[in-house]
């Protein structure tokens, strides 16, 4: 029987970031993905100004009461939490991932914090603060970009060893760290799970094209859910986001479908 996941997060018509790159990892995983897109755009807004609809929070809580009533609710091994438009989204997602943990105590929830980059937010302070004080709360996991966690910890960072200083000051037992400078030139992910950590590292690259997070998340959730440790998950996910990202350079969207069949 396939294993169901629910991700609720944006949707993109080409380029894929949110839904549309996380997505296809977990399906290659083997899971049944509920998606439920927050907002459906055109294309990134990296790529030229886009067209689309932010869904009214209205409209999400009655499609996850539709899927409850299915039973499709029930059935999930994993919830996944990605863009929100308004806080009034964040609000009706977490009252159902509170139901759902309280049916299911083994759910395990990502939290990726879609909140800024490059030292600031880009989305609304209420919906920051929504994330981090309805969402955060509920996670099993989450993977901040450095810029993330420094936000959500109230922590400066900027390197490897403050970066776990921000992980240890969170309450969460599992956070993945990405875009961490090493130096210069090299970027790790940090695989922080019971006090200890692994990391991976990259050169830093031009012209990678948007998606490359939650694709990660995507693919690190997927892992976890298929009983991979966090350390063996970390390797797994970031060695198929580094083939998609060397398919990629210079070009608008990044190749998931290609890394996922064929990452060497």
């Amino acid at each position: 029987m396939p294993r169901q996941v629910l991700s609720i997060s944006s949707q993109v018509a080409y380029g894929p970031v949110g839904n549309s790159a996380s997505v296809p990892a977990l399906q290659a995983a083997g899971f049944t993905v509920s998606q439920i897109p927050t907002i459906i755009l055109s294309n990134h807004p990296g790529l030229g100004k886009p067209s689309g609809v932010k869904l009214p929070p209205t409209e999400i809580e009655t499609i996850l009461k539709s899927l409850e009533a299915l039973g499709a609710l029930d059935a999930c091994v994993g919830v996944m939490t990605g863009y929100f438009a308004s806080a009034d989204q964040i609000k009706v997602a977490a009252s159902f991932i509170h139901r759902m943990k309280d049916k299911n105590p083994s759910l395990y929830v990502l939290v990726d914090p879609v909140l800024g980059d490059e030292g600031s937010l880009y989305v609304s302070s209420e919906v920051a603060n929504a994330i981090r004080d309805e969402l955060l709360p509920l996670a099993s996991c989450i993977t901040p970009n450095c810029f993330e966690l420094g936000w959500l910890s109230g922590k400066s960072v900027s390197n490897k060893t403050e970066a776990l200083l921000a992980a240890a000051a969170l309450p969460h037992k599992e956070i993945l760290a990405t875009s961490i400078p090493v130096n210069a030139n090299t970027l790790a992910t940090l695989a922080i799970s019971g006090g200890e950590y692994a990391e991976t590292s990259t050169a830093m690259k031009q012209s990678v094209p948007h998606g490359t997070g939650d694709f990660l998340a995507g693919l690190y959730f997927a892992a976890r859910l298929n009983g991979f440790e966090s350390r063996e998950a970390l390797k797994l996910s970031t060695g198929i986001l580094d083939s998609a990202i060397s398919r990629s350079l210079g070009q608008p969207c990044l190749d998931i479908i290609g890394a996922l069949h064929n990452p060497s």
